[in-house]
């Protein structure tokens, strides 16, 4: 792990299978329909039941009264919501995703001012330096020795720095990585937009779960 980070090479965690769907919302009504992110599907492998979620709000407005959500990412697995108080007092503080089974490719960082401030800033992967300047609201990620990952930020040369204060949000799916591998049939759990009446065709097959990268 140590000499991947001196190359500047991240090694993959865990992958959760990923199916498309087209969702169509039956007898619906109004402007638009909104598919919140964590909307919860299930499927069968090998007699064993799995959960499936989408990892976005997803809003559409009806074509020609019908009312159809195309090709839908699902990922197997549960969505996960942890937050971190930063502070600069601590200095063993680090943002640490919890979990060993953590799908950080679905992961989505923001920064919510502080607690009696709720505005919230959405911040992206750093993928090289020769584009972020002081200001740019991005994160770093490196793997730590026990295999979880852990998020930092900047230090308000490369990447903007966090105040004191500042409320860390991870929101990540936690996967158990090849087992779903092959689900083709999914059901709708609980509703969307109020609605539970769905057709669902699946476009392509659950692929791609898979254990971390091991060396």
């Amino acid at each position: 792990v140590s000499l991947a980070k001196m190359v500047g090479y991240t090694p993959t965690s865990p992958r959760a299978p990923k199916a498309d769907v087209d969702v169509q919302i039956n007898n619906a009504s109004g402007t638009s329909i909104t598919m919140n992110k964590g909307t919860v599907f299930t499927t069968t492998v090998d007699e064993t039941s799995y959960q499936y979620v989408n990892n976005a709000d997803i809003t559409i407005t009806p074509v020609n009264g019908v009312y159809k959500f195309s090709s839908i990412p699902l990922y197997e697995g549960t969505l996960v919501t942890f937050k971190y108080t930063a502070d600069s007092t601590d200095v063993d503080q680090r943002f640490v995703i919890p979990s060993v089974s953590a799908d950080t490719s679905t992961l989505k960082v923001s920064v919510q001012n502080s607690a009696s401030d709720t505005t919230t800033s959405t911040y992206t992967l750093a993928t090289g330096i020769t584009s972020i300047n002081a200001t740019s609201k991005v994160y770093f990620l490196q793997e730590m020795e026990d295999g979880k990952f852990e998020v930092y930020f900047g230090d308000d040369v490369l990447g903007n720095k966090l105040d004191d204060g500042n409320i860390v949000i991870l929101e990540y799916i936690v996967s158990n990585k090849d087992e779903a591998n092959g689900a083709s049939s999914f059901t709708l759990s609980g509703s969307i937009g109020g609605y539970s009446d769905v057709t669902l065709t699946t476009v392509s097959s659950a692929q791609g779960g898979a254990e971390a990268q091991t060396k």
